[in-house]
């Protein structure tokens, strides 16, 4: 299977990834890609509209604590030509907070559980995301400037890809990759032990409610051989919430304010993420 879809940033100075996709064989529905969700999300508009019916219910984790979604299942979830059906989704609210926050309308995330068997390349300056079916094979792929980095999932039923992150030339550090979160984020542990000088307080809205933040920069954010150079980052307790739901040390969260400078691609068959040079 293999899909090439347009995709739009929402969100201001801090924009997210939409991208169309249908549900039920209607649509289409705007979707973030999130690599940060395990489970693919439905508004409860959006479920309403459809008329989902819930068939159980299960605790979760956002940013921000602890939520509740809503368990139920659609026929079918389709992102271009890629199709899954039926297709396990959650409904929640919280998708249409999100939307609130970034002043436009959200049907739902895509989650680990519709990329897992892909490759997902994400070309910011073309505003193209390909999904392809297989491993990446680095020896019939076109040569270009990239830096290749093995990735782990933080737990089997939490399947969140940490990567390996230097911040000011030190580390390594266990950074999340999320396409989800508009900017990068470092714990407030992390900040100290820099010794970073933080700025102004700020409040940001998150599953689960609002959380406090303040604003600092970085010198440097790597991962591999891709580097960011005075990099604004968030610092918040965000990172132990994401901590707390994987069960596993999190220092940070490289999110799109990073990856818009590079041409990346997450090949989830081979556990491997391209970070190469923006075109």
């Amino acid at each position: 299977m293999f899909a090439e879809v347009g995709f739009r940033l929402a969100g201001g100075d801090q924009p997210l990834i939409l991208i169309p996709g249908s549900v039920a064989e209607r649509g289409p529905y705007d979707f973030i890609l999130d690599t940060g969700a395990g489970t693919t999300l439905l508004s409860t508009r959006l479920a309403d509209e459809l008329g989902i019916e819930p068939n159980g219910s299960k605790p979760g984790t956002g940013a921000a604590g602890k939520v509740t979604v809503a368990l139920a299942s659609v026929t079918s979830l389709a992102i271009g030509g890629v199709r899954r059906a039926p297709m396990a989704i959650a409904i929640t609210a919280e998708v249409e907070r999100i939307g609130v926050a970034l002043g436009t309308r959200i049907d739902g995330c895509l989650g680990y559980d519709f990329l897992k068997d892909f490759r997902v390349a994400i070309d910011y300056g073309k505003q193209l995301v390909r999904l392809r079916q297989g491993a990446f094979d680095p020896v019939s792929a076109t040569p270009v400037t990239r830096s290749e980095v093995a990735f782990r999932l933080a737990a089997p039923t939490k399947p969140l890809v940490m990567i390996p992150a230097f911040v000011n030339g030190r580390g390594p550090y266990a950074f999340a990759l999320d396409t989800g979160a508009s900017t990068s984020v470092i714990s407030p542990a992390l900040a100290e032990a820099l010794g970073m000088d933080r700025g102004d307080g700020a409040a940001m809205t998150g599953a689960g409610g609002m959380l406090q933040a303040t604003i600092g920069r970085v010198s440097s954010l790597a991962v591999g051989g891709a580097t960011a150079t005075d990099l604004a980052v968030v610092v918040s307790d965000f990172v132990a919430h994401v901590g707390q739901a994987v069960g596993a040390d999190v220092d940070g969260v490289v999110g799109y304010n990073f990856l818009r400078r590079f041409g990346v691609t997450i090949d989830y068959p081979n556990h491997l993420l391209w970070l190469s040079a923006a075109a």
